[in-house]
């Protein structure tokens, strides 16, 4: 279980609720994984995306405060960082 909380009006997490990441993304949702340091992890690839293209936001996200370079081959293919 995760703890998901809005990101807005509830800083604190006083009223956080535990549930499932599953059940807070929609179907067409994409999302980035941090670590506890902040270093990404790895990116979350919606179901049937899989060889879709990289949002051009995400991408420039990932590019610009985690230096991803998309050039390289098997950028999200190593233990650290991981394709999901």
């Amino acid at each position: 279980m995760s703890i998901y909380c809005k990101l807005i009006g509830d800083s604190m997490m006083a009223n956080h609720k535990f549930v499932a990441i599953e059940d807070v993304l929609d179907t067409d949702d994409w999302g980035l994984i941090i670590n506890k340091n902040g270093d990404l992890k790895g990116l979350y690839v919606p179901k049937g995306q899989e060889d879709d293209e990289v949002p051009e936001a995400i991408m420039t996200l990932c590019e610009k405060y985690f230096g991803v370079d998309w050039e390289e081959e098997d950028v999200f293919m190593d233990r650290q960082n991981t394709l999901h």
